[in-house]
């Protein structure tokens, strides 16, 4: 894609706030700027094109996702329902939006549907799966069972949910 500099005059108000916007979700405020324009000029009443099906609400072009991990989405998302999570959401390096970030990993918040019967080895089918399709190291974090509350926070901050049983 060509970029090309472009120098624009906005109320101060509207600035302010933009960045606030930009500095919480982790944009730029040119992906900001970016981003906004482009669903509005191709019509799409729903932000970055965010795509809604029954449970679950996932936007091709997320808020805080690492452009080398957004194109593997949608297989994430697949083998996440195959082996039957009622939730998954990407958190850590992945989430980072900046493309000279280059995860390393891929972190993934899970839940399994309570009372479902699971072996040791479904949860490291499911690991190894994913570590093939996005030919990395995949950790998965039982959502669950974090108790730390600094830890709980940082997840809450960088996570984008790519499904959520309805």
């Amino acid at each position: 894609m060509k970029y090309r500099r472009l120098n624009i005059t906005l109320p101060e108000d509207t600035l302010a706030r933009a960045d606030a916007f930009a500095r919480a979700e982790r944009y730029s405020r040119s992906e900001l700027i970016a981003t906004a324009l482009e669903a509005f000029v191709s019509g799409e009443t729903a932000p970055s094109g965010m795509a809604r099906e029954s449970g679950v609400a996932y936007a091709p072009q997320a808020v805080g996702l690492n452009p080398s991990i957004r194109p593997l989405v949608p297989d994430i998302i697949d083998v996440c329902r195959r082996h039957g999570l009622v939730y998954a959401a990407l958190v850590g390096s992945s989430t980072h939006p900046d493309p000279a970030v280059k995860p390393r990993d891929l972190d993934l918040l899970v839940r399994f549907p309570v009372g479902a019967a699971r072996r040791a080895w479904d949860h490291i089918d499911l690991r190894d799966e994913l570590a093939t399709i996005v030919a990395r190291p995949v950790d998965l974090i039982e959502i669950d069972a974090v108790t730390n509350p600094h830890l709980q926070e940082e997840l809450r901050r960088t996570r984008v949910v790519l499904l959520e049983a309805a």
